[in-house]
C-alpha cells in the first residue's frame, strides 16, 4: 500500500483532530458535571478554544484536498 504525501498529512490531522476533540470533550463534560465549577466560565474558554482548533484542522484538510483537486484538473 503506496501514500502520497497528502494522505498522510491528511491523516495525521485527522488523527490529532479526533485526539484534541476527545480530550475537550472529556474534560468539559468533567467541568459541567463538577458541582464547585462555574458552568458559564466553562462555556467562556472552551468556546473560542474549540472552534479555533476545529476551524484550523478542518480548513488545513479541505485546503489539501481542493490543491489536490486543482492539481489533478491541471495535469489533464
Amino acid at each position: 500500500m503506496k501514500l502520497n504525501l497528502k494522505a498522510i498529512v491528511t491523516l495525521i490531522a485527522t488523527f490529532s483532530l479526533m485526539g484534541v476533540i476527545i480530550s475537550m470533550i472529556w474534560m468539559f463534560v468533567q467541568a459541567v458535571l463538577d458541582p464547585t465549577v462555574d458552568d458559564k466560565v466553562v462555556f467562556d474558554i472552551v468556546g473560542p478554544a474549540f472552534q479555533s482548533i476545529c476551524g484550523g484542522f478542518l480548513g488545513l484538510i479541505t485546503g489539501i484536498h481542493i490543491g489536490e483537486k486543482k492539481n489533478d484538473d491541471a495535469t489533464e
